[in-house]
């Protein structure tokens, strides 16, 4: 191990794995229950396919603990200024980490043609096998801190113990700068039994006895050191914040104390608001005063093809740049007639739409409303129109009118910075029935019918970031519980 600012020790290399009796677990296998322990080694391929939960508990078996977010971030940046912005210093060196995959996307090489993105397909022993894959531990000489402390960017991610919540740090070997440069690599959005091929992790601990004191987290009932190991959300701070302005504070992590305030983007544990169903004006009205008429005949099958994909390169393919036109409908027309809320959700009194929902907390305020979640189809077509747009727009993609393809994600290196609109703020981002904000802002639930519990929530349109921001693509590796901070919904209603 490493010894940082004095303060606290982190492995040199990315953990592998060995179980009770000394034996290497395959760092090319998920765990499936096995009782494994932390070690720190040079020259060996470090595990992946690992969980946080599992990751935390193998350096518990060594005498250590998962590093919390900061004490990462300080290892791989530097504790006190001037920081870095990579293990060896401020500016990128191309081939110093393992962070480019020359062979594409190691799933298309394996799967040529597909998108298949389930958790067999991405937990497949053989990705990390493929040449030019994952590399042996301090293989990659240049890529390692004034500290001694090696792979800290790209390799694997490695999971940390984020100030309220699982956090993936410092990117892996198909990408270092989807979600973040160097050491500000940040993923968010799993918790803490994900794993796939990418997933790793390093342990941090205490200096010996009678040395400097570290810095993890301190359980406020006991006094120990004690890493939060709840998936919760995270903190955030105002979009609009400049430098002389204070931070949204943190959320409590007191869940008891958060419930008796509001449901927020900066306190996820809070109650639901209580909304009423809305009138009909005029009484014969088809659809209540906050929602569109939805009525044409939807094309179940479009084909509709990219001329140019924006995302970085080696990256799956999410962000067309634009589509040819027109669309084609490949299969049978089906007529619908159905209402959807004009505008995303958002809490009475509030300007920004809700989010840290769950799928079955969104079935509930739509029902309050004497509404339901939409189905995927509604949604979808309410989306695209009659001629199948694949942007409520148009064909070409323009992320400033309907608020996605932002950078900036995060501050302070775990919080995440709130680029939310209003829901009626953006009159350009309007489907051809007149719908707002369908793609990017926030995320939608809506209700794949096909589907059985758990797996009924599917999320539309994207959120701010750079990704699925169109009206046919779909994220389905969220179960019914899942809420994050992109996670919102409209809902719809049978037309009178």
């Amino acid at each position: 191990m490493a010894l940082i600012d004095g303060r606290f020790c982190i492995d040199r290399w990315e953990a592998s794995l060995v179980d009770e009796s000394g034996a290497e677990h395959s760092p090319y296998h998920p765990l499936n229950g096995a009782k494994v322990r932390a070690v720190s080694r040079a020259g060996v391929v470090p595990q992946a396919y690992v969980s946080q939960y599992e990751a935390r508990q193998a350096c518990e078996r060594a005498g250590k603990h998962l590093c919390a977010t900061q004490e990462w971030v300080d290892a791989c940046m530097g504790a006190r200024p001037p920081k870095r912005t990579y293990p060896y210093g401020k500016d990128k060196r191309g081939g110093a980490c393992n962070d480019h995959y020359a062979g594409g996307h190691p799933v298309l090489v394996l799967h040529p043609g597909s998108r298949r993105r389930d958790a067999t397909t991405l937990n497949d022993p053989r990705i990390n096998q493929l040449p030019g894959s994952v590399a042996k531990t301090g293989a990659f000489e240049a890529c390692v801190t004034p500290d001694g402390v090696f792979d800290m960017v790209g390799n694997l991610l490695e999971w940390t113990n984020g100030q309220t919540r699982p956090l993936l740090m410092g990117g892996h070997y198909v990408d270092s700068v989807e979600n973040g440069n160097g050491c500000m690599y940040v993923t968010p959005d799993h918790g803490e039994h994900y794993h796939d091929y990418t997933t790793g992790f390093r342990c941090c601990a205490r200096p010996r006895e009678g040395g400097p004191v570290q810095t993890a987290p301190v359980s406020p009932e006991t006094g120990d050191a004690a890493p939060p190991t709840r998936p919760d959300p995270v903190p955030v701070a105002s979009a609009s914040a400049g430098p002389d302005q204070p931070k949204a504070p943190p959320f409590a992590l007191d869940p008891t104390e958060a419930r008796k305030a509001p449901r927020s983007f900066t306190n996820p544990f809070g109650y639901l608001p209580h909304p009423k169903p809305p009138p009909y004006d005029p009484p014969d009205a088809p659809c209540p005063v906050d929602m569109v008429l939805v009525a044409g005949r939807r094309c179940a099958e479009n084909q509709q093809v990219c001329k140019g994909w924006v995302d970085a390169p080696g990256m799956p393919q999410r962000a067309c740049g634009e589509f040819e036109l027109p669309t084609r409908c490949l299969g049978k027309r089906a007529a619908m007639r159905f209402c959807i809320d004009k505008l995303e959700f958002t809490a009475p009194g509030e300007t920004l739409p809700l989010t840290y929902v769950s799928w079955p907390e969104a079935q509930l305020l739509c029902g309050a409303m004497g509404k339901r979640l939409c189905y995927e189809r509604e949604w979808e077509f309410a989306c695209e129109g009659e001629d199948g747009l694949p942007y409520p727009y148009g064909y070409k993609r323009e992320g400033s009118r309907c608020n996605h393809d932002r950078d900036n994600l995060f501050v302070d290196g775990d919080r995440l910075v709130d680029q939310r609109v209003a829901a009626d703020s953006l009159p350009e981002c309007k489907s051809p029935f007149g719908v707002l904000n369908m793609v990017g802002n926030v995320d939608e639930w809506v209700h794949r019918t096909e589907n059985q519990a758990p797996r009924r929530s599917i999320l539309r349109g994207g959120w701010w970031l750079t990704g699925r921001n169109r009206c046919r693509a779909a994220t389905d590796s969220h179960t019914e519980a899942y809420a994050g901070a992109q996670t919102g919904f409209r809902c719809c209603k049978a037309a009178r």
